[in-house]
């Protein structure tokens, strides 16, 4: 399925049975759950607006899927995952490291978005993350995200949908049950106008079903300057 030349099937069959055999050594739960997320997140439409051998900075990285599969599909030639789980993390480092391409990828352990890493990115990815984010300091995390991305970068924002009603609940009731958290969705449009007032222009704007679960995905870049 995979090489570092960048041979890699994007189909949500494969791509489920890839993450599964991946994260072999998880409990049967947790792996299926990891294995599912092919069928509910677009890695197919994130992959496409990663440039080849982009410099990575993913803002939430939890076990790492993301970035074991884009390691595996010889897109990234360098990354940083940031999350504030240690126990994540420590998933992540095994997943990516089975890639065969894990000495291209670090994880950090980070208490707050001020701790991300100080340098810039081509690419800053911030997935499934900001509606786990307190209301009040959702404006604080995109800034912090956004100065990250390098002249000329791109921002790829991904998140679940505000509407319709039933979608919305569907992902409700998706994080009630797997992380105890009744959440609430992102404002898009408030988000959109955010990273357009920081010096990024839109790329794309998608709204992506999958299943009963609804994703919104954002594609800025950084005007260069």
């Amino acid at each position: 399925m995979a090489s570092s030349s960048g041979t890699f099937s994007f189909d949500r069959r494969e791509l489920s049975r890839f993450l599964y055999d991946l994260y072999d050594y998880e409990p049967k739960m947790l792996r299926r759950l990891i294995s599912a997320r092919p069928y509910v997140c677009p890695f197919d439409e994130i992959e496409r607006h990663v440039p080849q051998g982009a410099r990575l900075l993913d803002v939430g990285s939890g076990n790492g899927a993301l970035l074991a599969i884009l390691l595996a599909a010889g897109r990234i030639r360098e990354a940083v995952g940031c999350d504030v789980h240690e126990g994540a993390l420590v998933s992540a480092r095994t997943a990516t490291g089975r890639t065969g391409q894990g000495g291209q990828v670090a994880f950090r352990k980070i208490d707050g978005f001020e701790d991300l890493p100080g340098e810039q990115f081509d690419v800053v990815t911030m997935i499934d993350v900001l509606h786990h984010i307190a209301e009040k300091d959702r404006a604080r995390a995109v800034d912090q995200s956004l100065e990250r991305v390098a002249p000329g970068g791109i921002f790829l924002f991904k998140d679940m949908v505000e509407g319709p009603y039933w979608r919305r609940l569907a992902h409700n009731l998706d994080d009630y049950i797997f992380s105890g958290e009744w959440v609430t969705q992102v404002k898009t449009a408030e988000l959109r106008k955010q990273v357009l007032n920081s010096g990024f222009d839109l790329v794309e704007d998608m709204e992506i079903p999958r299943l009963w679960y609804g994703n919104t995905l954002l594609v800025f870049r950084r005007v260069s300057k």
